[in-house]
């Protein structure tokens, strides 16, 4: 692992190799139920340091852009591309449940009112999760890191013009 002051110095284009690098599992073996709970406690540990989770039950109350727009209390709505959270679950992921934004709008909110002068679009982020794959014995899995893009919110755009 490269410490903090060598990390500094390297480029952009070495940084990303080295993270990529960083993905590339050992060796692809397949582990038994208990070594993948045992990895994904593991994994878990380095996740609640991030603290990538958040509260979605909070920000469930918007659901359509209109209600977006009227209410305008939490950053989600007050934002001229209004979003809400959504748990996404899928069972072969560690973690399993993840927070997604899902824009309210097609077009953005001005002056209180939808208009599609303009595009809302999901801003992502990347997170690392393991994948599991079941092996042919059917009591043992294969576990990889890979690196997912999550939709965090959404924002505003001018839309693309084609000539």
């Amino acid at each position: 692992m490269v410490d903090a002051c060598e990390h500094q110095n390297l480029t952009t284009s070495e940084q990303a190799a080295q993270q990529m690098h960083e993905l590339r599992p050992a060796a692809s073996r397949c582990l038994s139920a208990e070594k993948v709970e045992a990895r994904e406690r593991k994994f878990d540990v380095n996740l609640k340091k991030l603290d990538l989770q958040r509260d979605a039950r909070e920000h469930q109350e918007l659901t359509t852009c209109e209600q977006a727009a009227q209410q305008m209390h939490e950053l989600n709505g007050r934002a001229l591309s209004p979003w809400r959270y959504y748990i996404d679950r899928n069972d072969s992921r560690y973690p399993r449940d993840i927070i997604f934004a899902e824009c309210l709008c097609k077009g953005c909110i001005i002056d209180g009112h939808e208009v599609n002068d303009y595009n809302s679009v999901e801003v992502r982020a990347p997170m690392v999760v393991l994948m599991k794959t079941k092996c042919k014995d059917a009591d043992t899995y294969r576990v990889q890191k890979t690196r997912i893009e999550v939709p965090v919110g959404c924002t505003c755009v001018r839309p693309k013009i084609t000539k």
